[in-house]
């Protein structure tokens, strides 16, 4: 019986420094960064990625210049490499960039093929 309730207690100790981890690398990427994907067409090449963390959760929107707002979809952030998704006048578009400190660099997959993307912090 104390075997049992060492092991739950050394899962719930585990349980609990993950979940810590995870909400302190989420740290790194909450606030605003300015994006610019030159490729892109006019009003979707600049604007602002606003990621915010709610009950653990990455969650955040696209503010583009116009002020129309677009909510992000399945946002991840490990080691390193976020991923979030997002729909653009009816497709869906995936986003996968490497945070550097202050930047972020990657690609925007969409139906019009790959696109570079780049964004620096603001907030």
């Amino acid at each position: 019986m104390k075997k049992l309730m060492f092991f739950v207690f050394i899962l719930f100790a585990a349980t609990i420094t993950v979940n810590a981890n995870n909400s302190s690398n989420n740290k790194e990427v909450i606030g605003e960064w300015k994006y610019e994907v030159p490729s892109a067409p006019y009003g979707y090449n600049a604007g602002n990625l606003v990621f915010e963390e709610k009950e653990g959760n990455l969650t955040g929107h696209v503010k583009l210049e116009d002020g129309y707002k677009i909510d992000l979809k399945d946002v991840t952030y490990s080691e390193g490499v976020l991923k979030f998704g997002l729909y653009v006048d009816y497709n869906y578009v995936t986003l996968k960039v490497t945070v550097e400190g202050e930047n972020m660099k990657g690609s925007v997959n969409s139906p019009d093929g790959e696109m570079p993307i780049t964004a620096k912090k603001v907030k």
